[in-house]
């Protein structure tokens, strides 16, 4: 063979050796392991480019040394350190957690309700997710398990189950509705079928206490309907609420059925439009006094109900009968629409990150001599002494015998039977192992701050409630703030913004970038 064709040969020879290099690394991948094929491939390689510099070697000196292969191996070196650091932040972010959230609303950060059931989980939770190829929830679920095992610290696992490729497994697990998520503890096990954070939290509280309590809502006296969803003014949503919270509600006719029930861990009063008969009294305080009785009250200004002959007796304290006003710290320059900034120091309120508002709300007033053994907190108040409770029914104006602020718009009141122990408790509003408690009640001076139309709302209003109602019954491991369902913000635009944002990208800008680049043009000319 001539010099010149072998000469010819040494490039078709390196290219060679550079795909077999290339087919050894695509045989690894692909087998997982450096196989029989990879190493043939790799020692094809070597021989090709043994033959390539063999054939001149001051050529392929010459070619390892020159500008252009200096040139070369740099972009190469670059782009493999580039490469290297891209692999080293991946497996970093992978052994360690970490996440950001700087959308508005927090909308990808989990709540300290989510966090507090996950770090206090008694066994181990492995969740298994049945989905299939095409749901379009999968990935958001899978990493939304993927926060609640690196949160949980290792109690809580998860596996998704692609249900084409497994079928047999949603067989056996009774699988029906693709999106499924069964969480399982144990022996026990819960599922949910709805895959935001809010249904997988309350499905993890139902796993862990698989007993539900039951809260009784009082009815035969106008109160708000529970169970109504049209309108702002129903308490659907609210009752959805208490639920999530693993309680059973059930609605009552005391006059109708004579007692409370044995069953009853919480009996709720909102805002009664009339009073209650004498035997409903009785009933209430029976319960009270004989089976540690938990109430929650909701009432609201100028009511035609008698509550106060409920809670005066007992308590000493009284509901007022005005509107409670507040020209500082209100709502859309309505006074009487209240915006709550300032709370007790209790464990319901203690964890509330934001402000509530208490629409239409009457003030609780506390007397000024505490009975021994009865501790009130004022849960919600107004901010300043420029607030009062409005007597009159016809203008907004404070009169002489109007009780000045700052007002107390929501109380919690525990009653211990030991009230020796009553010094040995520093902080009031969180409970000591040494009280025994004899009742607990929280009264709130608003039936509307718990409507359909607040309770949906990124304020304290649902969190002030359920933390109240789990303060009641003595579940103080969910008083928490608890997951938010999914906002959404739509944005709406003018006639004129609508036209300058689709001009500004389908005509303005590329004229911009056109004069630009004319310009430019221009001045090298």
């Amino acid at each position: 063979m001539t010099p010149s064709f072998l000469d010819r040969l040494r490039g078709p020879f390196a290219l060679a050796g550079a795909l077999a290099v290339l087919l050894a690394g695509a045989f690894a991948l692909v087998a997982g392991e450096f196989s029989v094929p990879s190493r043939m491939a790799l020692a094809a390689a070597v021989l090709l480019f043994g033959i390539y510099v063999a054939i001149d070697p001051d050529k392929a000196l010459k070619s390892v040394t020159g500008r252009q292969w200096v040139y070369g191996s740099n972009t190469t070196i670059l782009s493999a350190s580039f490469i290297g650091i891209l692999i080293l932040v991946n497996v970093m972010g992978a052994r360690f957690h970490q996440r950001w959230d700087l959308t508005a609303l927090q909308n990808f950060s989990m709540s300290d309700g989510t966090i507090k059931v996950l770090q206090t989980l008694p066994e181990p939770v492995h969740a298994k997710a049945f989905f299939s190829g095409g749901v379009s929830d999968k990935r958001k679920t899978e990493d939304l398990l993927k926060e609640y095992e690196a949160r949980s610290d290792g109690k809580l696992t998860y596996e998704m189950i692609d249900t084409f490729q497994q079928p047999a497994l949603a067989q056996l697990a009774q699988v029906n509705v693709d999106g499924t998520v069964i969480f399982s503890m144990g022996t026990r096990t819960q599922s949910t079928i709805t895959t935001d954070e809010a249904h997988l939290t309350t499905a993890l509280i139902k796993l862990v206490n698989p007993t539900s309590l039951k809260a009784y809502y009082l009815t035969g006296h106008g109160e708000r309907d529970i169970d109504q969803s049209e309108g702002d003014e129903g308490y659907s949503d609210l009752k959805s609420a208490i639920q999530a919270d693993n309680y059973v509600v059930e609605k009552i006719n005391l006059s109708a059925q004579g007692d409370v029930p044995s069953d009853a861990a919480a009996l709720i009063i909102a805002a009664p439009k009339s009073p209650l008969l004498p035997d409903e009294l009785g009933a209430i305080n029976r319960y009270i006094d004989g089976r540690k009785g938990k109430l929650v009250l909701m009432t609201e200004p100028f009511a035609n109900s008698n509550l106060n002959d409920l809670i005066q007796p007992r308590w000493g304290l009284t509901i007022g009968t005005g509107i409670a006003v507040d020209p500082d710290s209100s709502l859309r320059n309505d006074p009487t629409v209240v915006i709550v900034q300032q709370y007790g120091i209790t464990s319901i309120s203690k964890d509330l990150g934001t402000f509530s508002v208490f629409p239409f709300s009457t003030a609780i007033l506390l007397p000024d001599l505490i009975r021994k053994g009865v501790d009130f907190n004022g849960l919600a108040m107004t901010a300043n002494t420029r607030s009062w409770l409005n007597s009159s029914r016809e203008i907004l104006q404070a009169g002489p015998d109007d009780k000045k602020g700052p007002l107390v718009l929501a109380t919690a009141i525990e009653e211990i039977s030991n009230p020796e122990v009553e010094a040995d408790q520093p902080i009031p509003g969180f409970q000591s192992s040494l009280r025994q408690v004899k009742n607990r009640i929280v009264i709130f001076g608003s039936a509307e701050f718990v409507n359909n139309a607040l309770i949906k709302q990124p304020l304290g209003n649902k969190d002030l409630f359920l933390n109240s109602l789990n303060w009641v019954t003595e579940t103080d491991q969910l008083i928490t703030t608890r997951p938010r369902l999914p906002e959404q913000r739509p944005l709406f635009l003018t006639p004129v913004q609508s036209n300058f944002v689709f001009f500004s990208g389908a005509l303005f800008l590329p004229i911009i970038l056109l004069g630009i680049g004319g310009l430019i043009f221009w001045s090298r000319r």
